[in-house]
């Protein structure tokens, strides 16, 4: 068959009209044409891979935050999860029944629960499961009575409860003893209803005492008194003391809250380790003022946890000191003239703070406060993720006419220290409400990335489609 040949039309710019181009010009035309367009398909090609770029990080994103508001295990609560015949112990560590009371004894136990930003270790399944933090969150003095209800620790607790996410639906009310008792013979009548408390001696005992895995090795206050008003705690080696105050001077020891699960909770994944700890709420949400306090926070590659959210802002406290020692006269001047630089100042709220004088007569809430604001500050008396680190300055003074402010010490304990001695700085930054999660679920290894990173992502993802 004859190969029909085509027909090529110019354009004629003076007639403005269309004429029929000779063969011999063809193939020149043709390859002018091909050169005109060389360009565009270069543009168009480039255009396609960024379109395609953004709908894969998109469509990421939802995956993932769809996959994380839904991927439930289900039909299984936590308390199913646990109390399986498989689970249970009759030698060595483990998970014991006593006629439908269960209980965790021993040191390798796998009894982690994340819940609200941050780590818990199950105490006993009954009526409810009851936890208790599986670090320090604070630490306080007493106060002079002896009694669990007039103690500052009982006002820090019921605030400690409002940073709780969603501590309505999740937890219940327990009996907590409120009464002397002897350590050999625990009886108790006196009891306080309450969705917070702490420690009880006996608790602490059942599981094993300094061998279980309630010993942390810090010092934290337990619920119970003896018969002469001092107040039971654990000391760093994991024995039960009552040294709670001596002469004129009161102690500061740890906080671990304790709480109870309802029954009902259900359970979204995790196997109860440490590294893969037994997950009961969704996590990761897109905004990072819609995450728990206590989730960790990846800012501009340095390491945070989330300590308050409010109205004006989301305020984030370093995990860890700066590796920097300075007077307490130069702390706010370095934090605010050379730490900022590392930030953009446009994400950032100027924070409130407060300076007082703070003794064992003062509640952790001082009055008569001297409140002052900056971008970045550092922590006080009574914040929450205080005993994570020591040895660094916080903002109350023991005596401003000697110029003296507290640090906290090898053991997490209050030391007040003149302002002309050098100690390591911890900061507080506040971020705006409208910071933007990138990825992360808030645990401490997988934290939520915000900050520079978070812009940089959608480059990063268009880079990586257009290279591919």
């Amino acid at each position: 068959m004859q190969n029909k040949e085509i027909e090529i039309l110019d354009f004629d710019d003076e007639n403005n009209t269309h004429k029929k181009v000779s063969n011999k010009n063809k193939k020149r035309l043709i390859k002018e044409k091909r050169k005109l367009y060389k360009g565009e398909k270069a543009f168009l090609i480039i255009s396609i891979l960024f379109i395609i770029g953004c709908f894969l990080f998109y469509g990421y994103r939802t995956y993932h935050y769809y996959h994380i508001t839904h991927d439930v295990v289900k039909n299984i609560t936590l308390k199913d999860k646990l109390t399986a015949l498989n689970n249970i112990a009759y030698q060595n560590d483990g998970l014991y029944e006593k006629t439908g009371y269960f209980y965790y004894k021993g040191h390798d136990v796998n009894n982690y629960v994340y819940y609200s930003g941050r780590l818990f270790r199950i105490i006993d399944i009954k009526n409810g499961i009851r936890m208790v933090e599986d670090e320090t969150e604070t630490n306080l003095v007493w106060t002079f009575d002896s009694n669990y209800n007039n103690s500052h620790i009982h006002a820090w607790l019921n605030d400690y409860l409002k940073t709780l996410k969603d501590y309505d639906n999740y937890l219940e009310k327990f009996e907590w003893c409120n009464e002397a008792i002897d350590l050999e013979n625990y009886k108790c009548t006196t009891i306080v209803s309450d969705y917070v408390g702490l420690l009880s001696t006996n608790d602490y005992l059942q599981a094993g005492g300094k061998g279980s895995y309630l010993n942390n090795e810090t010092y934290f206050w337990t619920l119970n008194q003896d018969h002469d008003g001092n107040v039971f705690y654990i000391n760093n080696e994991g024995n039960i003391n009552n040294i709670s105050s001596k002469e004129d001077h009161h102690f500061s020891y740890g906080i671990r809250p304790v709480i109870t699960l309802k029954d009902s909770v259900s359970l979204v994944s995790g196997e109860g380790t440490a590294d893969d700890p037994y997950v009961i709420e969704y996590l990761g949400n897109a905004l990072l003022k819609d995450n728990s306090i206590g989730s960790y926070v990846q800012y501009n590659g340095d390491s945070y946890r989330i300590l308050n959210i409010d109205d004006k802002g989301i305020s984030l406290i370093y995990d860890g000191v700066l590796e920097v020692e300075k007077t307490y006269n130069d702390v706010y001047k370095y934090l605010n003239s050379e730490f900022i630089k590392k930030y953009n100042k446009d994400e950032l709220v100027k924070n409130t703070y407060y300076v007082n004088e703070y003794s064992y007569s003062n509640k952790y809430i001082r009055t008569n406060k001297t409140e002052k604001e900056s971008y970045i500050t550092i922590p006080s008396i009574g914040d929450l993720f205080l005993n994570e680190n020591n040895g660094y300055w916080l903002n109350d003074c023991g005596d401003s006419s000697l110029g003296l402010y507290y640090t906290l010490d090898e053991n997490n304990m209050f030391f007040s220290d003149l302002t002309s001695n050098k100690h390591l700085i911890r900061p507080i930054i506040k971020v705006n409400n409208d910071t933007v999660v990138s990825r992360g679920n808030g645990t401490k290894v997988d934290p939520l990335i915000v900050g520079e990173e978070v812009s940089n992502n959608v480059e990063k993802d268009q880079e990586l489609a257009l290279a591919s």
